[in-house]
């Protein structure tokens, strides 16, 4: 436990999930222009709203690779504040996308195929570990064993 820094991992969390926030709210004005108000029921806008984003291969693909790098950015500052085991609080970053995750997949609010959202389960936690390694090969004196 004396290798897992909770200020590292808590703070690698939080810059993922508003990194990615923040990254995504073009896409999501993008997509909300593309949605035709004047004849979408209120209680049918977000579904329109997804469809428009995902209804763009690349605008997509996009904002999921721009997700993930958030979580290597989150990754690599979690391994900037611990100053230790970096891949492993590079990883534990990434709880607060795995948690979202989980919650919207039982909540039934998931709106990707079952597939990618097991993906990005996959992914998140992978590329937080990413992101400890890259500050690890960065600072020479920390070795990749710890």
């Amino acid at each position: 436990m004396k290798k897992v820094s909770i200020l590292g991992v808590l703070t690698g969390a939080v810059v993922d999930i508003v990194s990615s926030v923040l990254l995504g709210i073009p896409f999501a004005i993008y997509a909300i222009s593309k949605v035709d108000f004047s004849h979408t029921p209120n209680t049918q806008m977000q579904t329109a709203i997804m469809a428009a984003m995902k209804g763009n291969m690349p605008l997509y693909l996009t904002q999921i690779a721009l997700g993930l790098a958030c979580s290597v950015l989150g990754g690599y500052i979690a391994a900037v504040i611990a100053k230790r085991a970096g891949m492993l609080n590079g990883g534990l970053s990434s709880f607060l996308c795995v948690s979202l995750g989980i919650f919207s997949m039982a909540s039934g609010k998931e709106t990707h195929p079952f597939f990618i959202q097991l993906l990005i389960l996959l992914a998140s936690p992978a590329c937080g570990v990413l992101g400890g390694f890259l500050r690890m090969k960065q600072k020479p004196d920390v070795s990749i064993s710890q």
